[in-house]
């Protein structure tokens, strides 16, 4: 998962990722703005807001 982080904040490119959010699952297609040990920020294809998950509860990624 780390080196598809990467690969999303070096290349500006979007991603597919798994969350774990409220109890819920939920699948999202966003680009990564930034991340470090404990959480990440990305921006969703469906909205320019920025958002902010604890890496924790990414459960998975993969290319879009």
């Amino acid at each position: 998962m780390e080196r598809l982080l990467r690969y999303s904040l070096e290349h500006e490119r979007v991603i597919r990722m798994m969350l774990m959010t409220e109890g819920s699952l939920a699948q999202v297609n966003a680009r990564v703005i930034a991340y470090d040990a404990e959480k990440i920020e990305f921006i969703t294809t469906r909205s320019p807001r920025p958002q902010t998950v604890l890496r924790a509860d990414v459960l998975a990624a993969d290319f879009r």
